[in-house]
């Protein structure tokens, strides 16, 4: 940034994004250089930059986008902490050079985790390199959640740190639906009495799947249960659903795998049952997501300055980012993708920057507003 700055396309570039008018005579007119973007990011609310997000998902819900991608009704958000930045300095303790977050990201069929929410989380334990408090702030991101949308129909997503009733408890107050991956590590007593309810009332289904050849074969099984059947070994059922998922070859969406998960969903048939395990395994989109932030040029876990504030709010922006760079790959970069040879999204980014350092965005034809739409038709399971 700071190498680039002073190039004349670049900055009538940034000029032009920001709505300033450019005058190349007056030589106090020239691009802001980093430092300067620290200390501006360590004056602003991360409140008002967080709302600008929200305000970009709520007109993609608006918009459609996500039509494709309810389950039931429901918007499908997964929830999972991620490291934002390691700090330097030999006087900061192990809790103080580490930062992490919890994001919730709406995911979708074809590969989407819109960010949607950050919530920090300042405890860190040093022997397990885990945070121990996500679970305190999820209930503090499901109240800001259920303030910013309190119409819209949510389905969280979550592994198995999130299995536990008083989760399961916070989506029931907000009419929230839930998938949850579930384990025994979880929910020990209620895991042992589910699967004696399973042999016991437990219905399952064979999962078939065509080969190369068109013919038809048997790839895995689906299970599912009630656990309000457990009752009989606990005193008190669970209201939940389990639904257990396992195959032991390669299918169209992925390779072998074996997982149960926690719903609230109603499920009475194999057909449910997979659509719940489906989204289940969805929430490693987020996953997918954490590791084109880290090494996809976002800056994720980048130590861009020491300033808690201005950190916040550089991760605000790197989430904002990573939205827009969503939406625009699959809606413009994917029609220029089909008369070449595929480019990547990281050399799609890196043309994209030469073009505005050598031409700039100021010799670019301006499009009269709704003139130009980016279409959604692909944009399906």
């Amino acid at each position: 940034m700071d190498a680039a700055r002073n190039a004349r396309a670049y900055s009538q570039t940034v000029f032009e994004l920001s709505g300033q008018p450019y005058a190349p005579d007056d030589p106090e007119l020239h691009t802001a250089c980093s430092q300067t973007c620290r200390n501006l990011l360590a004056d602003v609310s991360t409140a008002e930059l967080e709302s600008v997000l929200v305000q970009l998902v709520r007109y993609l819900i608006r918009s459609k986008w996500f039509r494709d991608a309810m389950l039931w009704g429901c918007l499908c958000v997964a929830v999972d902490g991620t490291l934002c930045e390691r700090k330097r300095g030999a006087a900061l303790s192990d809790k103080e050079k580490r930062r992490y977050a919890l994001e919730a990201r709406i995911v979708t069929p074809w590969g989407w985790d819109i960010p949607l929410l950050t919530e920090a989380v300042d405890a860190y334990d040093s022997e397990r390199e885990k945070q121990d408090c996500e679970y305190r702030a999820f209930l503090r991101l499901a109240a800001r959640l259920k303030e910013l949308f309190p119409k819209q129909a949510f389905c969280i997503v979550g592994d198995a740190l999130y299995c536990s009733r008083p989760i399961m408890e916070a989506c029931r107050k907000n009419k929230w639906e839930f998938i949850l991956v579930f384990k025994e590590g979880a929910m020990p007593k209620a895991y042992g009495a589910v699967q004696s309810a399973k042999r016991r009332v437990g219905k399952c289904a064979w999962v078939k799947a065509k080969g190369s050849d068109g013919a038809e074969r048997t790839v895995g099984v689906v299970s599912w249960v009630d656990a309000r059947e457990c009752a009989y070994e606990l005193g008190d059922g669970e209201d939940f659903r389990v639904v257990t998922y396992f195959t032991w070859e390669r299918t169209e969406d992925a390779g072998a795998y074996f997982g149960a998960f926690a719903t609230s969903f109603e499920v009475a048939d194999a057909k449910r049952a997979l659509e719940v395990a489906a989204w289940g395994r969805r929430r490693w989109n987020v996953e997918g997501g954490f590791r084109v932030e880290k090494h996809g040029g976002f800056g994720l876990e980048h130590t861009f300055c020491n300033d808690d504030t201005a950190g916040r709010n550089y991760h605000v922006l790197m989430q904002i980012a990573y939205a827009l760079w969503q939406v625009f790959d699959t809606g413009v970069l994917s029609r220029l993708s089909e008369g070449c040879r595929k480019p990547t999204q990281e050399m799609w980014a890196k043309m994209l920057f030469l073009a505005l350092l050598v031409f700039g965005l100021a010799s670019v034809p301006k499009v009269a507003p709704r003139a130009f739409r980016m279409r959604r038709c692909h944009l399906v399971a």
